[in-house]
């Protein structure tokens, strides 16, 4: 990770040390290395990535030269560091200047594929939306990828180049990853209404601050339509997921061509594709339907999470409904009258909800209305008051259903200083199916959401559950999710898992005769954790020597050789691959 240039001078890249998250979501093997002294880690990697603009030392660039061409990897995010010929590119200047800025940079476009079938692209559908980078061109490199512009016209420019150095590679992704992902993710700050779709599916211009008022994807360039529904289009493809996909399409491409056996930790246990969650906000908190509710659900053999709105249930429906096995957690309310927005209003209500459930402190939340003031406040609060996944990033409308903020897996938010917050949020992708959305939807998003591995969630009020059709909607979007291979999870366990994964420490990964190997220890625990290696043709694992009944998955285009253990918190184990 390149250091930040100092205030008022241009960058390419935002928030690079958010490669970081990415990562460790992913489960992936690496290790931070500083930029300086570069030289010294050469003789020990196999692969380099550098994440934004800098210049290293000639002394440096003609190590990284030889080092590449002997055979090792170097991938740049959003900046060639001086290493423009070992790119096989062209950066560009500004268009004009008076001489003081000579950086250029790529501003909003689009990532189009040109060659569609490559490993890193082909898991695209339409062009990937995109806010900064560096402006290059190929200049020797194979362009996989141009850019188009804003407003979607071509350009001149190259998103995603890759060339070969002797025996090693080089590839350049040029936009800024890590500011695109945070800024499609958590959207942008709000101090009034955003700008409503114009086909008029989604007038999110109501006087009534909410999270997709901050959403930064296009109307038109970034949704697509439903068929068999004239005249609906929704967010079909979560573009930032995408984004993280496509970075780590790269990393095991340049790893496969260099026989690389590289390591992770799978995103759930026993090599499941993808979570499903189903939610319910009380709104009204009517009893009979919280029963009728809880019938629907139990008769689909699921869990689910109960967003308690005040004044609540009554405390036999709450018992019922912690006995069922579901989750009790917080619907914060500052849409009805009387219900203001602010710090003390959400610690009252986590307060007297945390005594309605016997003392027992949610750790889950999501706003009524999805309602949302200001930038990345509302997170500090939920970290003061001890809530660890929220769910309020998501549509308040028709027609910004689907993956409006781009993603179906938990993050981890940034403070606009690009500090990451302690609390994971997890995006809303759609509410009340057959009321708000129609039915078509729900096979998008399980199908949407297998495919990137991340998880469907869903939210389905109580107050709508007696409505004509919506119950048989609920049980077919859940069984859709399952015809994926999906279990459907609360989010409290959801957030467990998650975190226990990020709990996760490598170290001493080698290269042997027959394969590779490396340690790994957790602090939490984790029952039938599925460890992946990218395999080739190596098909044995071996924990601490034991031989593991291992199987051939492919996971983001790739083959893995994956096997299931128990991890448990303070144990090294040492994990080997071998043919």
């Amino acid at each position: 990770m390149l250091p930040e240039p100092a205030p008022n001078l241009p960058r390419t890249v935002r928030y690079s040390h958010y490669v970081t998250e990415i990562l460790d979501h992913a489960g992936i093997y690496y290790e931070l290395l500083d930029h300086e002294p570069l030289d010294e880690y050469l003789d020990h990697l196999k692969v380099l990535v550098t994440v934004g603009e800098g210049v290293f030392p000639e002394s440096s660039i003609q190590k990284l030269k030889d080092w590449v061409e002997c055979g090792g990897a170097w991938i740049g995010v959003g900046g060639t560091c001086g290493g423009d010929d070992l790119f096989g590119v062209e950066v560009l200047p500004p268009t004009w200047s008076l001489g003081k800025i000579k950086s250029g940079t790529l501003g909003e476009g689009y990532l189009q594929p040109l060659n569609e079938t490559h490993k890193t692209l082909e898991h695209l559908a339409i062009p990937l939306h995109f806010f900064g980078g560096m402006p290059v061109r190929a200049n020797g490199a194979e362009e996989l990828a141009s850019v188009l512009d804003a407003h979607y016209r071509p350009t001149n420019r190259s998103a995603l180049t890759i060339n070969r150095a002797g025996d090693g590679v080089c590839m350049l992704l040029a936009p800024d990853l890590t500011g695109t992902v945070c800024r499609i993710q958590q959207g942008i700050g709000m101090t009034r209404d955003g700008v409503s779709a114009p086909d008029g599916t989604a007038s999110i211009e109501d006087r009534v601050g909410k999270t997709d008022d901050g959403a930064v994807l296009d109307w038109l360039q970034d949704r697509q339509p439903v068929d068999d529904v004239e005249g609906f289009s929704a967010f079909l493809q979560p573009i930032a997921d995408q984004w993280r996909e496509l970075f780590l399409r790269s990393i095991f491409h340049v790893c496969t061509l260099h026989n690389i056996s590289l390591p992770l930790i799978w995103l759930y246990p026993r090599a499941l594709p993808a979570l499903g969650e189903i939610s319910h906000d009380t709104d009204l908190c009517e009893a009979p339907k919280a029963l009728s509710m809880m019938k629907v659900v139990e008769s689909a053999g699921i869990h689910t999470t109960w967003c308690v709105i005040l004044p609540g249930y009554p405390s036999e429906i709450i018992d019922a409904i912690k006995a069922a096995g579901h989750e009790l957690a917080t619907h914060y309310d500052a849409m009805t009258a009387g219900c203001e927005w602010g710090e003390r209003e959400f610690t009252d209500t986590v307060s007297k909800l945390t005594e309605m459930f016997g003392d027992s402190k949610p750790i889950t939340n999501k706003n009524h209305y999805l309602r949302w003031e200001g930038d990345t406040e509302f997170f500090d609060w939920c970290v003061k008051n001890g809530i660890e996944i929220d769910q309020s990033k998501g549509p308040s409308k028709s027609g910004n259903v689907g993956f409006g903020f781009g993603t179906c897996h938990p993050y981890f938010p940034v403070d606009p200083d690009g500090k990451l917050i302690d609390v994971l949020e997890l995006p809303t992708l759609t509410q009340d199916i057959l009321i708000v959305a129609p039915r078509e939807l729900s096979a998008y998003l399980a199908a949407g959401a297998a495919k990137h591995h991340g998880i469907m969630h869903l939210l389905f009020h109580p107050a709508h559950i007696e409505k004509p059709g919506v119950a048989d909607a609920l049980t077919e979007a859940i069984n859709l999710g399952k015809d994926q291979g999906m279990e459907f999870w609360t989010a409290r366990n959801i957030n467990n898992w998650e975190r226990a994964r990020r709990s996760i420490k490598w170290q001493g990964w080698e290269s042997t005769a027959a394969g590779a190997r490396c340690c790994l220890s957790a602090s939490r625990e984790m029952k039938q954790a599925t460890i992946m290696w990218l395999s080739g043709d190596k098909r044995t694992i071996t924990i601490d020597g034991n031989q593991q009944n291992a199987k051939v998955l492919e996971r983001w285009g790739f083959r893995f050789a994956a096997t299931d253990f128990d991890i448990s918190p303070g144990t090294t184990y040492l994990a080997e691959i071998t043919e």
